[in-house]
């Protein structure tokens, strides 16, 4: 796509294009590509050898700029690529003589082109620039690194171009060579461990995007409903649904009352659907412009990463102060990019966002068509508590079979699953201090000395329940009732005896 979009700007007489990417080797060799067929000539500007034609003969000292641009006013049917050019275009007469440079090259058949790592335009010349996106490397490019490694092939071969997707064509080079190199230049699975491990650490540095690899499928009690939806939407990812006239899934938004599980669904996803799982943090940067290049860059990675799970948490949090009278123009702006993204990705990536305060949240957001569906979790019914509790004494390597499950479940009416949870460890607690092993009784005394958070905000909680039974699709098909919520702290004391 980047060379026919260049092409395309070469055939249009398109004086000046920029290009934001921190791969100038395999930018130039794409460009110089695309001059080749089209019959023009290259040259290349750096800071440190100045002006260079084809030959690498100098023609115009990096120090003296205006007479370089002098230089480049004078060609035909030549590509002038200017690497880290940026810090140039700072002062009035280099602008105003990019201007003037623009106007003649575009009668002499040349173009100007601005690679550089943070694409940034001086709003002088804003008009006279012509973005062009330049994408990750594609599957098929990771494929051709590994290939020239070694005489690999199948099915490990592309298990190895899957963990390295998303990376650079040098971090591709650099990780699987490393890999391969730890483990005696054969692709196994600590080899693609290897990888995966090496890429969630080059992710975490652009502190935007985490790579998540959750080692077993995370147990989720309760919510049915949504994972029955979530079976029926995992088949549309097969190549078979292409064909049935299907679009990949966009993503769900889940909100609902804190430590009910929201969190864990999106782990639970990409394990049963064998994604990355694409943990999204704060975007927001001190310096003007950055926020939204980060928001863009993350974007792009994680559709080179497709198919995988884009995680965005307390996603009401994330894009705080859209429209509201504090904000600076910052947070609306990478909102309407996440929107534009979310409208136009063809791609398979598949976002969950979660939220605490759906009322915090843009109503553009909510509209149909951002995401496939809205859930709404609540309180866990009865047999969603026995489940969890079920979940997390096996955790905790007791059986069960031992316990009296609906007589937890019934004490614990109003609870949600992290508040579960805490039951049974602090019932390991005071069961290891006293010397013995934890049993329901011992829970059910646990649970009835801190009221849950149902009771403790118990407007709120009513409150957010009733928002989200009448605008939002149950999670669960059994919840627990609102009268039942509000005795439960009530009820633990009086189950016991």
């Amino acid at each position: 796509m980047f060379k026919k979009n260049l092409q395309s700007a070469m055939k249009a007489g398109v004086p000046i294009v920029s290009i934001t990417t921190p791969e100038w080797e395999r930018c130039l060799n794409d460009i110089g590509h695309v001059t080749r067929n089209e019959g023009s000539e290259i040259m290349t500007w750096d800071p440190v050898y100045g002006l260079l034609n084809g030959e690498k003969e100098c023609l115009g000292n990096p120090a003296n700029t205006l007479a370089m641009l002098d230089v480049v006013g004078g060609t035909e049917d030549t590509i002038i690529v200017f690497f880290n050019f940026n810090g140039n275009l700072k002062t009035p007469a280099v602008i105003q003589k990019i201007r003037e440079t623009a106007n003649i090259v575009k009668t002499r058949g040349s173009m100007m082109v601005l690679v550089s790592s943070s694409g940034e335009i001086p709003r002088e010349l804003e008009k006279e620039i012509i973005v062009i996106d330049y994408a990750l490397p594609q599957r098929e490019d990771i494929k051709a690194i590994v290939e020239s490694l070694g005489g690999y092939k199948g099915e490990s071969l592309n298990r190895l171009v899957d963990a390295a997707a998303g990376l650079t064509q040098t971090e591709a080079e650099n990780i699987i060579s490393l890999a391969l190199v730890k483990n005696d230049l054969a692709i196994t699975d600590q080899t693609i461990e290897e990888v995966k491990r090496q890429k969630a650490q080059a992710l975490k540095k652009s502190g935007v995007l985490e790579l998540y690899e959750p080692e077993n499928l995370p147990s989720v009690g309760g919510l049915d409903t949504l994972k029955l939806w979530l079976w029926e939407r995992g088949k549309a990812f097969l190549p078979e649904a292409r064909e049935f006239g299907l679009p990949f899934p966009k993503g769900i938004l889940v909100f609902g009352i804190p430590g009910t599980g929201k969190s864990l669904i999106a782990k639970t996803i990409a394990k049963q659907w064998s994604m990355q799982l694409l943990v999204m943090q704060n975007v927001l940067d001190k310096y003007v412009g950055e926020s939204e290049k980060r928001m863009k860059e993350a974007l792009k990675q994680a559709e080179a990463m497709a198919p995988c799970v884009l995680f965005i948490d307390e996603i009401e949090k994330f894009f705080a102060g859209v429209g509201g009278s504090g904000d600076s123009g910052v947070s609306s702006r990478i909102f309407g990019q996440f929107l534009t993204w979310m409208q136009e990705c063809q791609k398979p990536v598949f976002v969950v966002a979660t939220a605490n305060n759906i009322a915090a949240l843009p109503p553009e957001l909510l509209r149909k068509g951002r995401f496939d569906e809205s859930f709404f979790v609540d309180l866990p019914g009865q047999s969603d508590r026995e489940e969890i509790f079920k979940i997390h004494l096996t955790r905790k390597n007791r059986n069960p079979e031992e316990f009296d499950l609906n007589k937890l479940a019934v004490a614990t009416a109003g609870y949600t699953g992290s508040e579960l949870e805490q039951v049974v460890i602090a019932g390991l607690y005071r069961a290891f201090a006293k010397k013995q092993d934890i049993n329901t009784d011992l829970l059910i005394d646990v649970a009835q000395e801190t009221p849950p958070l149902s009771v403790t905000m118990d407007e709120t909680i009513s409150a957010m329940r009733q928002w989200g039974k009448e605008r939002a699709r149950p999670a669960s098909s059994v919840n627990e009732e609102p009268e039942k919520k509000n005795n439960a702290f009530i009820t633990a004391r009086k189950i016991r005896g």
